[in-house]
């Protein structure tokens, strides 16, 4: 795999957090554990090992190696452990039958407790927004910050309408024709094999400017279909579920989050409008949105990682 190593505003990154880290990074992508059902748990690690936890919910389809995206060194710099599960079904994680949001929390908890973490950040990426506002509801008094990026809430028949194709195809079937979503996501599948370089020609006039700066950027663009060829190891079960959660009700209430929670989010998205997430600012009191006017679904993350992993160390 090619590892991308030096991101986020050029090679220093920005403000005091990157001068406070000296150690190297300590990377171990193949951990894993037994969960008390019996089902594996596998789980990456990035950053410094005594650096401040951060538990990354990667995106769907994604896995525990999607933090490469940010790279290694980077989270070192800033002075984060970040520890990304993948999801049941994903990667090398059992699947779990019948699962919402919520049992995620509870995943969370029992690996949180194996690594002797008291309490820790939660920063969900795209497809783990549901995961990371279930922890906020559910287990409030273990989590220093939750921070979501490019965040995708529920996709009921008003989401979906704001939604352009092709990015809205996948979300339809999810909601009106699921039993068709397996045959999508391996066709998905195959278009991943073509290989970084094909698939960059081909979105060249399908994404965002800003997104395809991010993406032709070496070894960039390596990282993702690493990480979602790695999500579709044990097939498509696992990502199937993981997206047809968020084309029904959920398990819980976002009205059940009470701690801050941070959204940023980029106004040239395409995967996810901005729109989408402005539509449950109602029912998120205690949410902050933070917009970037020439930012996509992938460029948020790069172009602004400064502002996020400040706000996963800050005291709420």
């Amino acid at each position: 795999m090619v590892y991308w190593r030096q991101v986020c505003h050029g090679d220093t990154p920005r403000g005091e957090l990157g001068a406070k880290t000296t150690k190297k990074t300590f990377m171990k992508t193949d951990n894993s554990l037994t969960l008390p059902d019996g089902r594996k748990l596998a789980y990456a690690e990035f950053g410094k090992l005594d650096g401040h936890p951060v538990l990354y919910f990667h995106g769907s389809p994604g896995s525990r190696l999607e933090p490469l995206f940010l790279g290694d060194d980077v989270f070192s710099r800033y002075g984060l452990r970040v520890i990304a599960p993948d999801r049941p079904g994903m990667g090398q994680s059992d699947f779990q039958p019948q699962r919402g949001f919520v049992d995620w929390s509870n995943d969370v908890v029992y690996l949180a407790d194996v690594l002797k973490l008291k309490q820790f950040s939660v920063l969900g990426i795209s497809g783990g927004t549901g995961y990371a506002a279930a922890c906020a509801a559910k287990i409030p008094e273990r989590l220093h910050t939750v921070v979501i990026v490019s965040g995708v809430w529920q996709m009921n028949s008003e989401a979906l309408k704001k939604i352009k194709f092709p990015s809205s195809l996948i979300w339809n079937v999810a909601a009106k024709a699921p039993f068709l979503l397996p045959v999508l996501l391996k066709i998905m599948n195959l278009s991943f094999k073509g290989g970084a370089e094909k698939m960059l020609a081909q979105l060249r006039n399908n994404v965002p400017a800003s997104d395809y700066a991010v993406l032709e950027q070496p070894g960039r663009l390596g990282v993702i279909l690493e990480s979602s060829n790695e999500a579709m190891r044990q097939g498509v079960k696992g990502v199937s579920w993981d997206i047809q959660l968020y084309a029904r009700k959920w398990d819980f209430g976002l009205n059940e989050i009470k701690i801050p929670i941070k959204l940023f989010h980029g106004e040239q998205d395409m995967s996810v409008p901005v729109k989408n997430v402005q539509s449950v600012m109602n029912i998120l009191p205690t949410a902050q949105l933070v917009t970037y006017p020439d930012e996509g679904h992938l460029s948020t993350s790069i172009n602004y990682c400064d502002e996020i992993f400040k706000t996963l160390i800050e005291i709420a």
